[in-house]
C-alpha cells in the first residue's frame, strides 16, 4: 500500500479533531458535562469531559473516508490493500462504536459499573463475531499450533475490556492518557508494517491522528477531557489492533509485544486491583494511589510526571519493538531488562506498600484509607 494512505488517514483524523473538540467544548459547556474539582480530581477547575466525541469522529471519519476510496475502486482486491478477508470491518467499527456509546453514556449520566461492564462485554462479542478472535496461539515446545475452540470468545473479550479499561484507569493528569496511546501507536505501527498487518498499521495511524490534535486541546492545562467515551475507545481499539496482528501470527510473543507497549498502564491497572482487593473494596472505586498520583506525592509537578511517564512508555514500547526483532536468547535479555524497569518503578514509587499492610495491619474496609496511602510515600 502507498504510504500516502497513512498520510491521509493521520491527516484526515488529526484535522477532523482539530475542527471538531471546539464544538465539544461548547456543546459540554452547554449541557453542563463538566468535571468539577473535587477530592480524588488533579484539575482545579471545572472543565468539559466528552472530548471522546471529537476522537471518535477524528478515527471513524477518517478509516470510513479511506473506506470509501477503497469502494469505488473499479480495481478493488481486498488482498492487494493489505486486509484480511475473514474480517468484517464494518462490524470492527460497530463494536468501537458500542463501546464508545457505553463510554459517552457514563459522561453524561454515571451508569453503574456492571452496566458499563456489560456494554464492554457486548462491545467484545460484536468484534468478535467480526473476525477479531485470538482462535489459535502457537505451541512453544513444537511448531504446532494450539486451538482454543470455545474458549477462544471468552480469551478475547476479556483481552479486549481489559485493554479498554487499562487506558481508561491511566487517565488522570492533562494529556496523560492521549500521549501514551500515541507512542503506543507509533510502536504498533511499525510492527504491523514490519508483519504486513496494513489494516492494523491503519487503524493505528487513524488513533494516533485523532490523539496528536487532541493533545492540542487536552494537554496542561487541560481545556478538556476525553472521558471514558474516549479513553475506553483508545483502549478497545488498542486491543483490536493487536488482534489483528495475532489474527496472522497466533504466536505467544505476538501478543506479548502490545501488553510491553501498553506497560505503564498494564502495571498501573494491576497494582490498582490488587491495592483495592486488600483493602475491600470494589476494583471500580477510585483512589489517588495511581502511578501519577505517586508521581506528584513525589513533589514532581503535573507536566514533569506526565513528560516522565512518556519517556518510561517510549522505553517499553522500544524494547517491544526490540522483542518482536529479535529471537532466541535476545528474547530473554530483553524481557530480563524489561522486568528489571518493571521492579525499580515499583520499588520507587513504592506501588506495593497499599499491598503489602496486609502483612502488618489489620484488614480494612475504611474507603478512605486508600486516598491516603500517598500521603505515607517515601520522600523525594
Amino acid at each position: 500500500m502507498n504510504s500516502l494512505w497513512y498520510v491521509l488517514v493521520f491527516g484526515v483524523a488529526a484535522v477532523i479533531t482539530l475542527v471538531t473538540t471546539p464544538l465539544v467544548i461548547k456543546l459540554a459547556k452547554r449541557f453542563d458535562i463538566i468535571d468539577y474539582p473535587d477530592g480524588r480530581r488533579v484539575n482545579d477547575k471545572p472543565t468539559p469531559r466528552p472530548g471522546g466525541i471529537a476522537l471518535f469522529l477524528g478515527i471513524i471519519l477518517s478509516l470510513g473516508i479511506l473506506a470509501l476510496i477503497f469502494a469505488l475502486d473499479p480495481n478493488r482486491n481486498v488482498a492487494s490493500y493489505g486486509l484480511t478477508k475473514n474480517v468484517n470491518y464494518f462490524g470492527v467499527a460497530l463494536s468501537a462504536a458500542i463501546i464508545f456509546a457505553v463510554g459517552l453514556i457514563d459522561d453524561i449520566r454515571n451508569i453503574r459499573v456492571r452496566y458499563k461492564v456489560l456494554g464492554q462485554i457486548v462491545a467484545a462479542i460484536v468484534a468478535c463475531f467480526s473476525g477479531v478472535l485470538l482462535s489459535q496461539i502457537d505451541n512453544p515446545v513444537n511448531n504446532a499450533y494450539i486451538h482454543l475452540g470455545i474458549f477462544a470468545y471468552p480469551i478475547t473479550i476479556f483481552y479486549l475490556v481489559a485493554f479498554a479499561n487499562i487506558i481508561n484507569l491511566i487517565d488522570g493528569l492533562d494529556g496523560l492518557a492521549a500521549g501514551i496511546v500515541t507512542i503506543s501507536c507509533v510502536a504498533l505501527f511499525i510492527i504491523s508494517l514490519g508483519k504486513g498487518g496494513l489494516d492494523a498499521a491503519l487503524v493505528a495511524t487513524a488513533i494516533a491522528g485523532a490523539c496528536v490534535a487532541f493533545l492540542r486541546y487536552n494537554s496542561y492545562p487541560a481545556r478538556v477531557f476525553m472521558g471514558d467515551s474516549g479513553a475506553l475507545l483508545l483502549g478497545f481499539l488498542l486491543g483490536v489492533v493487536s488482534l489483528f496482528g495475532a489474527i496472522r501470527t497466533p504466536a505467544l510473543i505476538t501478543l506479548s509485544v502490545p501488553v510491553v507497549i501498553a506497560g505503564i498502564p498494564v502495571l498501573d491497572t494491576l497494582t490498582s486491583i490488587i491495592r483495592r482487593l486488600r483493602a475491600g473494596r470494589s476494583i471500580a472505586d477510585a483512589d489517588k494511589s495511581h502511578i501519577h498520583h505517586r508521581f506528584l506525592a513525589l513533589g514532581y509537578d503535573q507536566k514533569t510526571t506526565v513528560y516522565i511517564i512518556y519517556v518510561l512508555s517510549g522505553l517499553l514500547s522500544l524494547c517491544a519493538l526490540m522483542l518482536n526483532q529479535y529471537k532466541d536468547w535476545m528474547r530473554w535479555v530483553i524481557l530480563a531488562v524489561i522486568l528489571i524497569m518493571v521492579a525499580l518503578l515499583v520499588w520507587r514509587l513504592g506501588l506495593t506498600d497499599p499491598i503489602l499492610k496486609h502483612h502488618y495491619n489489620k484488614r480494612t474496609t475504611d474507603k478512605t484509607s486508600l486516598d491516603n496511602d500517598q500521603d505515607n510515600l517515601p520522600p523525594p
